[in-house]
């Protein structure tokens, strides 16, 4: 297999299982702010829709400023660190 078709397929991977995880995290959310905190109805829309705009448009911004600013070994240090405190 060349470099070109493995690249793609650990991409797509990649992309398949981040999607995944996004979904799996949207439906958790929605569970534990419905059990946990009583909301309902178009609140919780609401909440659930502000925050998948809020981190898609955040990965945008980072994207800009790790390209710009940091470079790859200081966004791979930041992501990191914070996907280890989070």
């Amino acid at each position: 297999i060349s470099h070109s078709w493995l690249s793609f397929v650990l991409l797509q991977g990649n992309e398949s299982f981040e999607k995944l995880a996004s979904m799996s995290l949207i439906a958790n959310l929605t569970v534990y702010l419905r059990t946990k905190y009583n909301l309902g109805g178009i609140f919780l829309v609401n909440v659930v829709t502000i925050w998948t705009g809020s981190s898609n448009v955040l990965s945008i911004a980072g994207a800009i400023v790790s390209d710009a600013y940091l470079g790859r070994f200081l966004t791979l240090l930041f992501g990191s660190i914070s996907s280890l405190v989070v």
